[in-house]
């Protein structure tokens, strides 16, 4: 991952010495975050490489590879079809109108391309056909806990989700089934605006629609962090941000302060017993504002 974001940096900031760069990778490469859910044994590194190598072969015009890479991804685990937005979009794009500020009507100029409909097919073909073969291999437990299990989940386990006390209160409710499915209802209606309004800036876009994904999804845990985590370096090598040292350092001490007292009240619940769950969903929101 640390060598395709290298890569990606190239092309984002055109003339930048390795130095810059070593800076940019080594601070996603040597994160403790990174670190420490990496050894604990999370595979989502390895669904950030299959991505990261998907969107390689897009900036290449290599549709093909990139679509069999990009529904190995989403095959892997499921969220990252919340690109599929941008990709498609993004693909044959017209850089000219874009240029202009006719943002719009460059969205919907061409909607149907070969690029687009061979890059469509070649993902969605890779992903059925991944799914069809587990599916004979394990039958319908795999459908399930694989896809159709993430609709009506329900997590009473406490977790950073600002909809963590909510689902933990109405856990054994027979109205919790439809709260289940009705709290996607904001979260799919920004990735999908997000999608629609930044699709021209491919790394922005998907990093937009990655903090919002996990910002308003129903479970939360530290593992989620490390899918827009990883592609923060791209977005801050071709931002302004780096123009403004003391900006940058309030954003990341406000998003490093944010998550202390949930860790704190967490262990107090955990390894000392005591009822801090009103404690900790308080500062679930205290979170929930940082993110936003």
């Amino acid at each position: 991952v640390g060598l395709m974001m290298w890569k990606f940096i190239e092309v984002v900031k055109p003339g930048g010495d390795n130095g810059t760069i070593k800076y940019y990778v080594g601070s996603w490469l040597l994160s403790p975050l990174i670190l420490a859910l990496s050894t604990r044994g999370s595979n989502d590194n390895l669904i950030a490489f299959f991505v990261f190598v998907s969107f390689y072969y897009l900036l290449k015009k290599q549709y093909v590879i990139s679509g069999f890479f990009y529904g190995l991804a989403v095959h892997f685990k499921i969220y990252p079809i919340i690109y599929s937005i941008v990709l498609y979009f993004y693909i044959d794009c017209d850089q000219t109108l874009i240029e202009i500020g006719r943002r719009k009507q460059a969205l919907f100029r061409r909607l149907f391309t070969r690029n687009r409909l061979v890059f469509t097919f070649v993902s969605a073909s890779t992903f059925i056909g991944l799914t069809y073969y587990f599916y004979t291999v394990y039958g319908y437990e795999f459908l399930y806990e694989g896809y159709l299990y993430h609709f009506v989940r329900k997590d009473n386990r406490h977790n950073y989700s600002v909809y963590w006390y909510l689902i933990y209160h109405l856990y054994d409710e027979q109205a919790s089934q439809l709260v289940s499915i009705l709290l996607f209802i904001p979260q799919w209606g920004l990735i999908v605006a997000a999608g629609i309004l930044f699709y021209y800036d491919v790394f922005f876009a998907v990093f937009i629609q990655t903090m919002i994904f996990v910002a308003f999804n129903k479970v939360c845990t530290g593992q989620y962090f490390l899918w827009y985590v990883t592609l923060a370096p791209l977005v801050y090598a071709n931002s302004d941000l780096k123009k403004r040292p003391f900006l940058s350092a309030f954003v990341l001490l406000v998003y490093a302060l944010g998550q202390i007292p949930f860790g704190y009240y967490a262990y107090k619940f955990e390894f000392l017993g005591e009822n801090t769950l009103m404690d900790i969903q308080k500062y679930n929101y205290v979170w929930f504002a940082c993110n936003i």
